[in-house]
């Protein structure tokens, strides 16, 4: 891991602090929220996160981190949302939707339309790991509830 990855990463995880005390958490489960935005980002990285061929980073990080939300949210017997949010904020592509709409606004067209076909995958990439585990979480507590009554 390079000296870039690491600075990257330590920043991720301070993006999640931030929502973290939006989301007024505190103790244990503060340091939890960072560390899912920490994974997150870690997760993107070491799957060889460089535009424009990273959509697969994005869909296994976004993968990782709600895996992670949903299993800390059952540890801790709260919510998944606010674990949830912290973990993927790192990976919201508000980078490339400001180039998006600069592109947009200096009537460059081509490159908006590029642009935002770049950043609409990306968020679907998000929302498709975020659903894929989700899904396998509820068949997984509805088979457990089954089998134990």
């Amino acid at each position: 891991m390079t000296g870039e990855m690491l600075k990257q990463i330590v920043m991720g995880a301070a993006g999640s602090l931030g929502f973290a005390l939006l989301f007024n958490m505190r103790g244990r489960v503060l340091f939890c929220a960072i560390l899912g935005g920490a994974l997150g980002w870690t997760t993107y990285l070491l799957l060889g996160g460089t535009p424009p061929d990273d959509l697969r980073s994005y869909l296994f990080a976004a993968m990782a981190a709600t895996l992670y939300a949903e299993v800390l949210a059952r540890a801790f017997k709260m919510p998944v949302t606010p674990l949830l949010v912290c973990s993927v904020i790192p990976l919201i592509p508000g980078g490339s939707l400001y180039y998006t709409m600069a592109a947009y606004i200096q009537g460059d067209y081509m490159d908006f339309s590029m642009r935002g076909a770049y950043t609409l995958s990306i968020a679907v990439m998000l929302a498709l790991g975020m659903m894929a585990v989700m899904m396998l979480m509820r068949v997984y507590a509805t088979l457990r509830r089954r089998r134990h009554g």
